[in-house]
């Protein structure tokens, strides 16, 4: 028999308000803790003079070059030197076998004095002809033929003296001898090996002390250059700084100097050869290394540097992020200039003292509150340091 609600047991009231304070319980929202603000890495940047200035792909060359040429043609009977050691100028480097030479030399000279003697007679059978026909004793004839002997054995002398000098020259080649001093390269010939002077070199000596550095500039780079210093590469060279950067990423401790600029530009790219000389005393630098380097003019502006890890670019421009006063990021568009190390000067957008987001950038976005912590920067390279290691 079904049961009526008036007849239900009096618990169900009790039931409905457990149910309903429990529900009401589960709506109620959890309150969370407040987020802490994100740890950002910021440097104060400050104004430091920027020179005007460009970079260049460089390659370096030797000053000077010489093949080590065969003149003669003999066999290698030996080598004196150690492949990518110092020469000095007038060292035997190869001796070639002169075994031939020396006997076409003793032959040379034989005949030179048979030469010699037979100009000799020649002489005195004119003299005693010359007497004779003065005398009336020797017809005409007789004395130009005498006397055609004696040119004929004056000519006969010059040409051995031409035979012996020759042959005294072939013997010098035999010994083939640093023109300079400098570098010398890779044997191209074993002892034993017969060379000639249609066989190439048999070595390389280079100067690498100075070195050249070969780069190029487009021919409205180079018309601009020369209506500001209204002058040829080499003599505004004294107001200029040249520095070289090497393939490892290290300033070179010498400074150069422009030594050459080309006289016409290249038809097929557009652009002007222009040469630098740079010190290398410590032999540091080989022909065919691919260096940068930065031309300077010698006096600049101040501007603030910004450093390169901290720029970040979209379609409007690039732009830096900055800590404000109230710690919120902001966003800051800034215009370039030249680099300089690892930093790059700022034109406009930035002022000395603002705080330039370094490290971090990925988890904060512009209004975004942060706890910056002060970090130093070494200009060159890079690396951040805390305030206490940048001070020791």
């Amino acid at each position: 028999m079904p049961v009526k609600l008036s007849q239900r047991p009096g618990w169900l009231p009790v039931f409905c308000l457990i149910v309903m304070a429990f529900l009401s319980a589960c709506s109620e929202p959890e309150q969370s803790a407040p987020a802490e603000p994100a740890s950002v890495s910021v440097i104060a940047v400050e104004e430091a003079e920027v020179r005007p200035g460009r970079q260049f792909v460089a390659r370096t060359e030797a000053s000077a070059t010489a093949d080590l040429t065969a003149r003669i043609e003999a066999e290698i009977q030996e080598v004196l030197f150690q492949e990518g050691a110092r020469v000095e100028k007038g060292d035997v480097l190869v001796r070639l076998e002169d075994t031939t030479v020396k006997a076409n030399l003793d032959q040379a000279e034989a005949e030179l004095a048979a030469a010699r003697a037979e100009l000799e007679s020649a002489r005195k059978n004119l003299r005693r002809g010359e007497e004779v026909a003065s005398k009336g004793f020797l017809s005409d004839a007789d004395l130009d033929q005498l006397k055609d002997r004696f040119s004929a054995a004056e000519g006969r002398l010059k040409t051995a003296k031409a035979a012996v000098d020759k042959a005294s020259t072939n013997l010098d080649y035999a010994e083939i001898k640093a023109p300079f001093d400098g570098w010398i390269g890779k044997l191209n010939f074993d002892v034993g090996a017969v060379v000639k002077p249609v066989s190439g070199p048999i070595a390389e000596v280079l100067v690498t002390d100075p070195i050249y550095v070969q780069f190029e500039v487009n021919e409205a780079d180079y018309v601009a250059f020369r209506r500001t210093y209204r002058t040829s590469p080499q003599v505004a060279s004294d107001q200029l700084d040249l520095a070289l950067t090497l393939p490892d990423g290290e300033t070179y401790p010498y400074d150069g100097t422009l030594d050459f600029a080309d006289v016409r530009t290249e038809g097929n790219t557009g652009t002007v050869a222009i040469r630098a000389v740079f010190p290398n005393p410590d032999a540091l630098l080989l022909p065919g290394l691919y260096v940068t380097l930065r031309i300077e003019g010698q006096s600049g502006a101040m501007q603030v540097l910004v450093p390169q890890m901290a720029l970040q670019e979209t379609l409007e421009g690039k732009f830096v992020l900055v800590v404000n006063e109230d710690q919120e990021v902001a966003q800051r568009f800034v215009q370039v200039g030249a680099p300089k190390g690892a930093m790059v000067a700022v034109e406009a957008g930035l002022d000395a003292g603002d705080q330039v987001i370094v490290e971090g950038l990925q988890k904060v976005r512009t209004g975004t509150k942060v706890s910056p912590v002060q970090k130093q920067i070494d200009t060159q390279t890079g690396a951040l340091m805390d305030q206490e290691e940048a001070a020791q």
